[in-house]
This record gives structure tokens, C-alpha cells and sequence, in this order.
């Protein structure tokens, strides 16, 4: 959905601290609000390859996060109430993140 945002931080040792915040609509029109903090760092080549808008390997760098959901939904409620990881990776197209409940 329209808004949200998104801050990072390149901290003295490269590492990338990102904190994002945005609302998702469902297929059937329930809106989420999901918000995230993360780490991504990696060799230098491959970070400087990114930078530059290139496509790289999700597996030569690291970037993970914790994301959290809030909806009012009665039928996406269970989402409240789980803890989540996720594997983020970056294309020239498209920003992923794959999220995992943690059981």
C-alpha cells in the first residue's frame, strides 16, 4: 500500500542495519501492518556489486531479519501472535524477503 517507510544505517565494520515499516493488503483486500529490523553484510565485491544495482547470488551475502504483524482481521489474526524470520535478497527488478514462522 501506498506510505510506509524505510531507514538503514552503514555502520563503522559495513554492516547495514535496516529498520522498515509498511502496510501489505491481502488478495482479499485485509490490511497488515508489518514492520522489520535486519542485518545484511557480505565481502566487499559482492556489497559494492549491490550498490551498484547489480544482480547477486542471495547466498554470497547475508541479510536477515525479524518481522512482526499487527492486523485487526479476524481472519489473519493468528498473525499476531507468531514470531518470524526472514531471508532477504535484491535483484535489479525486485527486493525479496522469504519469511518464515519460527515453530
Amino acid at each position: 500500500m501506498p506510505g510506509g517507510g524505510g531507514w538503514s544505517l552503514i555502520r563503522s565494520d559495513d554492516v547495514m542495519e535496516v529498520d522498515v515499516r509498511v502496510c501489505l493488503e491481502t488478495g482479499d483486500k485485509h490490511q497488515i501492518y508489518m514492520a522489520w529490523k535486519g542485518l545484511r553484510h557480505g565481502p566487499k565485491e559482492v556489497m559494492d556489486r549491490l550498490y551498484r544495482g547489480e544482480t547477486v547470488d542471495p547466498g554470497s551475502y547475508y541479510f536477515r531479519t525479524t518481522p512482526y504483524f499487527e492486523t485487526s482481521s479476524e481472519q489473519y489474526g493468528w498473525i499476531n501472535r507468531i514470531c518470524s524470520i526472514a531471508r532477504g535478497s535484491l535483484s535489479a527488478k525486485a527486493r525479496t524477503l522469504d519469511v518464515f514462522e519460527v515453530l
